[in-house]
């Protein structure tokens, strides 16, 4: 048997301290990839809002161009 594959011995008290631990880690990763989901859903929906926003000041661009066209002729 090689030195990775060696088997490891614990207490059982130390045993369940580390299932236990395990647990709360198991626990706060889900939490976090609860939390990164939730932070992408909001990112989306900025990035969504935002591209309305740029489409919303190209739109009143182009109405102003053609206003200051009619207006004022071609400058």
């Amino acid at each position: 048997m090689d030195d990775d594959m060696a088997p490891v011995f614990v207490k059982i008290d130390e045993y369940k301290e580390v299932l236990d631990v395990l647990d709360v880690i198991k626990g706060k990763l889900e939490e976090a990839k609860r939390t990164l989901n939730e932070i992408n859903q909001l990112k989306d929906e900025e990035d969504r809002e935002l591209a309305a926003w740029s489409a919303n000041v190209e739109d009143i661009e182009s109405k102003v161009d053609e206003v200051d066209k009619t207006i004022f002729g071609t400058r």
